[in-house]
């Protein structure tokens, strides 16, 4: 159908909306993306950008959503491809009209937010899945990259950030005024963590007579995984699962036959039954150095498992110490063994710990309650335009 006059296109279609995320490799950023075109497109004409050929291209394809591939889009800095990533979707952006451009990841961001400020786009939003500029990284580093999110704030309409700790962190580095920032936390579908049975993955694993302490993440050094299997030594009754791929694994298996941990430490790899293997698991563990808000631990609680994890990034909102896990330092083994000791020795403190992190989950942190929240922004942001 062509449409003569913008009134008329307004009329006869669904806003359209483009959301920019930089790489299509399976990640916290990609999830949410997924789940928000996914469960959007009911009110909106979504279309996804993204680099060609990974995870979230595939999904996204199978439930008929349009992606548009932009090859330039890589994590690290290129200025040649980052300046080809820029023209490419400025004329895209300018082509097909959007109403709104919502950028993920700090690339597609950065890019995202300049190429539509350029093609008069006026509804721009970023999601911050964890500032770059976080603790963890050196001091002149933090500083350089809040300098360009500062940059950036200014194509932006809207900032959410994933939690109220990235919120004030973008207030200390000033990032954005106060008013353009807000929060929205993740969140997910908690029916197949309570619908999971792990008998199967018990038996399999051979975990009935010992204690599973487990760990779903990219094997990557932001992770620290090392940490776990540290603090692993400690507790000889417990074994570690860890759920994953990523360029640590050969240092990770070298670690592993080093100090005889082979009996103890199962590497699963990348898995499709996650809230099965949560379900017959007794404690989650996440040692990472920095954070967003991490949807792994959202559905470890979801699960019903205590979670041990580091004090950093948003994690705090998703566990109060004490009451559904315990927080540590970052890369600190011999804190996180005696964490994890105190779980292990209580088996009803444990149970309580879960039941109390679900709770706090069921009421704040589900799929429903993020998918109106952002379909609550994008009708205010082009309501007002």
């Amino acid at each position: 159908m062509t449409l003569n006059t913008e009134g008329n296109r307004q009329q006869a279609e669904k806003p359209h909306v483009l959301l920019l995320v930089t790489l299509s490799e399976w990640g916290g950023a990609q999830h949410i993306v997924y789940l928000l075109a996914r469960y959007l497109r009911a009110d909106y004409e979504i279309t996804v950008g993204c680099a060609p050929g990974g995870e979230l291209v595939d999904k996204l394809t199978q439930e008929g959503i349009r992606v548009v591939s932009i090859p330039e889009f890589t994590r690290n800095l290129h200025p040649l491809k980052d300046l080809r990533a820029l023209w490419r979707l400025y004329c895209f952006i300018k082509s097909e009209r959007f109403d709104l451009v919502h950028a993920h990841s700090t690339k597609a961001g950065l890019i995202g937010r300049l190429a539509a400020r350029l093609a008069g786009i006026r509804s721009i939003v970023f999601s911050a899945h964890g500032w770059p500029f976080t603790e963890g990284r050196s001091l002149w580093k933090r500083r350089l990259l809040a300098l360009m999110e500062r940059v950036a704030a200014y194509c932006s309409t809207k900032i959410v950030c994933v939690s109220e700790h990235d919120r004030q962190l973008a207030l200390k580095f000033n990032v954005a005024r106060p008013a353009k920032l807000i929060v929205i936390h993740n969140g997910l579908d908690p029916q197949p963590f309570l619908q999971a049975d792990g008998a199967r993955v018990k038996q399999q694993l051979g975990l009935d007579k010992c204690l599973a302490l487990t760990f779903v993440g990219r094997l990557a050094p932001p992770k620290e995984p090392l940490v776990l299997l540290t603090a692993l030594q400690k507790l000889p009754n417990a074994k570690v699962i860890l759920v994953g791929e990523g360029p640590m694994r050969p240092e990770i298996e070298q670690f592993v036959k080093r100090n005889q941990l082979e009996d103890r430490v199962m590497m699963l790899g990348m898995r499709e039954d996650v809230p099965e293997i949560l379900a017959a698991s007794d404690v989650f563990v996440l040692p990472s150095r920095w954070e967003g808000l991490p949807l792994v631990i959202i559905e470890a609680i979801f699960a019903g498992l205590p979670v041990v994890a580091t004090r950093v990034g948003g994690i705090s909102e998703l566990v109060e110490e004490g009451v559904n896990g315990w927080l540590i330092p970052r890369s600190d083994p011999r804190a996180m063994a005696q964490a994890l000791q105190r779980l292990t020795e209580d088996e009803f403190r444990r149970k309580q710990m879960g039941k109390a992190g679900r709770e706090k989950a069921l009421e704040q942190f589900t799929l429903e309650r993020m998918v109106a929240q952002y379909r609550e922004l994008y009708r205010d942001l082009l309501t007002s335009r």
